[in-house]
């Protein structure tokens, strides 16, 4: 078991982290009662790591920040700790297209409990990384190491190179560095980031006489605690080394495959999928369907067929049209979009966001048209259309 102590002070080091990484030129840090860090181009971390959503909104509030998942404007995966609220917001991602990891863990240890049983030989050394080549090598290490590609780069974490708070080390085996990783201080509190060994240096003791020359340096600066994230392949090192497994790291992520027909709440109208039923079994092929489909007025403004393209095509109607007229001194996506989570920003999305649009239409098409049948959009208001328009591929 672990207390709400270790629990604040774990949770402290995560913020610690994703505010300095926020100090990266190219990142983008928002704080408010769901915290994150967005990369602005195409490289920097991302994640959702803090969400402390109160009981007022919170459907509404969960629900948009799904919405600005899939829109692109908040990164796809999010920290979960056991000061997340609502605290059971892990069961209701993994309902709405997330995939769950618990494999890792959060650790936490009190820097005067630390006893070094560390054993130096005259083949390893470890350096306080102070200059920009220095920096590349250890990023080098990160990259390969952790990542597999070059996930952040040099000019990015020379920003945070010289900051009063940082420190990185790089562990050194006859001469040829193979193991990093840094500490983040604030106040008697610090947190372990990015520790990483070359695959073929694993095993032979580095990372842990570098991690002790940073427990160390730490003691040296009067730091009382220290907290880190851990993967699976490292959590016995750590416990080794002394700290103490206090919860799960558990990290929710957007499922692409899944996250448009299952995250959005809005549901076709069972009525609707009946008077398409009746209008189908009468008729006598897909273009009379098609044709009375519009006539009734069943689904959107128009509804109409392709044949050479063997394609339906429906035109929504817009939101102002449900409910009082279109007001020209609004925008575009204020007056038409359906969508209550993203029509107030007043900005073009991508076209990809409306996929939950077309797996709305499939509770009515697909039981008359088959499984082989591909609904999509192929324009938006969202995306700075004048109109939407969905496509129903047959026989794909």
């Amino acid at each position: 078991m672990f207390s709400k102590y270790e629990a604040d002070i774990i949770e402290k080091g995560i913020e610690l982290s994703w505010k300095t990484w926020g100090k990266m030129r190219g990142e983008s840090l928002t704080l408010g009662d769901i915290n994150y860090l967005k990369a602005t181009t195409d490289r920097g971390f991302e994640r959702i790591f803090s969400v402390k959503i109160n009981e007022k909104d919170m459907d509404f509030r969960i629900q948009q920040m799904i919405s600005y998942i899939k829109a692109g404007i908040m990164p796809d995966s999010i920290l979960i700790t056991p000061n997340t609220q609502p605290s059971n917001l892990d069961e209701f991602l993994s309902q709405r297209g997330f995939s769950i990891d618990t494999s890792g863990s959060c650790m936490m240890m009190r820097i005067d409990d630390y006893v070094s049983q560390t054993t130096y030989s005259n083949n390893i050394e470890v350096i306080n990384v102070s200059n920009k080549e220095q920096l590349r090598t250890w990023l080098d290490i990160v990259n390969v190491a952790l990542f597999g590609c070059e996930l952040v780069t040099i000019e990015q974490f020379n920003d945070i190179l010289n900051l009063e708070n940082t420190y990185f080390y790089l562990g050194i085996l006859e001469g040829k560095a193979v193991t990093s990783c840094m500490t983040i201080s604030d106040g008697d509190t610090s947190v372990l980031e990015l520790v990483a060994t070359l695959k073929e240096y694993r095993g032979k003791g580095i990372a842990t006489v570098t991690i002790d020359n940073a427990l160390i340096d730490l003691r040296k600066r009067n730091i009382k605690t220290i907290s880190l994230r851990a993967e699976t392949s490292g959590i016995n090192v750590y416990r080794r080394i002394g700290f103490k497994e206090c919860f799960i790291r558990t990290v929710a992520t957007c499922d692409w495959d899944k996250i448009y027909k299952e995250a959005c709440p809005c549901l076709i109208e069972d009525y609707k999928v009946e008077k398409a039923k009746m209008i189908f079994d009468q008729s006598s092929d897909i273009q009379s369907f098609v044709n009375e489909m519009n006539n009734k007025s069943v689904i959107g403004k128009r509804i109409w067929y392709e044949q050479e393209e063997k394609a339906i095509y429906i035109e929504k109607m817009y939101a102002c049209d449900c409910g009082g007229g279109c007001s020209s001194n609004k925008t575009i996506i204020g007056q038409r979009c359906h969508c209550e989570y993203i029509k107030h920003l007043n900005k073009s999305i991508s076209l990809s966001y409306c996929k939950c649009s077309a797996a709305f239409y499939e509770p009515m098409f697909t039981p008359l048209l088959g499984e082989n049948i591909l609904i999509e959009p192929v324009k938006t208001v969202l995306s700075g259309a004048d109109k939407c328009i969905f496509k129903i591929k047959l026989d794909v």
